[in-house]
């Protein structure tokens, strides 16, 4: 790589997809292969996106994006480029994962179970392609054990940790259908002797009058993390206790204990508990072996992402580049009309460019 030089346009929506792109933006200045831009819109304009933004589309319109790289469902589709799809989580659990817009030229795909099914609907509808990638968010995950060890070394100062208890760490999802965090706050707030300390790290979206009940808990034994990407905090982790949140998925490329409280879908990823006077147990017995369910998270992480070389935004530039020079795009079936969901995209356009 590093010829021809493409216009790389980053449209992000939501706060957590930052991470998910910033691979990509490395990977792009470090091999000299093109310009990177940002967008911003939603719930995402409240944050500084890591890079030079673009704040208007007559601005996307004057840079004259090649592609546009959303890990978000929607993208407005009079601006110019190869518009991709890279998803915001590796869980393809929700409502609508396999729900085609219309919009999207490229979906890249991290696993058999997704790719399967995304090249099943590009044969039917034939306007868009699917090539298979892995997804770009876990790449630093891969580093070398040094990295883990500093990372480990730094938050620890940071939260003043006990270097010698075990990390167990706490990232609840946001609907309140599924998440466990109402349920749990109870018992979060008996476990203050205990011979590990807890790191809780909340959805964005999350309900903020219960992250604020977590922040009211603060103590020698519980400490909030504030900052957007959660990877740093994957990585020093002994155990993640979570719900149905997609970070689960995230976590099995580490193959440490996983604790799920009612978990709808892969119940065997580890211990999975319905009651939440079970979760000290539960998290004792993980501590106790953390190699009970390993078997398991490794033949999930085969079907899901079995790509274990931090290499995935390398392989989605490298893609984006070989479809743009073979020119196959050209030759899709034209997307459907969907006219009215284009007029509302421009609704939101307009109003979050004001």
């Amino acid at each position: 790589m590093g010829s021809p030089k493409y216009n790389y346009l980053f449209f992000v929506t939501k706060p957590y997809s930052f991470p998910i792109l910033e691979p990509i933006q490395q990977f792009i200045k470090k091999n000299k292969c093109g310009k990177v831009r940002w967008f911003t819109a939603s719930t995402a304009r409240k944050y500084q996106a890591p890079g030079k933004e673009l704040h208007s589309s007559s601005k996307v319109m004057s840079y004259n994006p090649d592609v546009v790289i959303v890990p978000g469902n929607i993208v407005p589709d009079f601006w110019p480029g190869l518009k991709v799809q890279i998803f915001h989580g590796l869980d393809d659990e929700p409502k609508g994962f396999y729900r085609i817009t219309g919009f999207f030229d490229l979906y890249c795909t991290f696993g058999s179970n997704t790719t399967n099914e995304f090249n099943r609907l590009a044969k039917r509808d034939k306007h868009f392609l699917v090539r298979e990638t892995g997804w770009t968010k876990i790449d630093p995950l891969f580093s070398d054990s040094s990295d883990d060890e500093s990372s480990r070394r730094q938050i620890t100062e940071r939260f003043d940790l006990d270097p010698k208890k075990p990390i167990v760490l706490y990232a609840p999802t946001f609907p309140p259908k599924y998440t466990s965090a109402s349920d749990l706050l109870p018992v979060f707030s008996k476990l203050k002797n205990v011979p590990y300390q807890f790191l809780v790290k909340f959805h964005t979206l999350l309900d903020v009058n219960i992250q604020q009940q977590y922040r009211a808990l603060k103590n020698q034994n519980i400490n909030v993390v504030e900052e957007i990407n959660i990877l740093p905090y994957l990585q020093i982790a002994d155990v993640l206790i979570t719900d149905t949140s997609s970070v689960a998925y995230e976590y099995l490329v580490l193959n440490k204990p996983i604790i799920t409280y009612r978990a709808i879908a892969r119940k065997d990823k580890g211990i999975n508990i319905h009651s939440a006077d079970d979760l000290q147990g539960a998290i004792e017995r993980s501590l106790a072996n953390p190699g009970e369910y390993s078997q398991n998270r490794q033949r999930y992480l085969e079907e899901i992402h079995p790509y274990i070389d931090g290499k995935s935004a390398s392989r989605v530039i490298g893609t984006i580049e070989n479809i743009l020079e073979s020119g196959i795009h050209y030759k899709l079936k034209a997307k459907p009309s969907n006219y009215i969901r284009k007029w509302q995209i421009r609704q939101l356009m307009n109003k979050w460019e004001q």
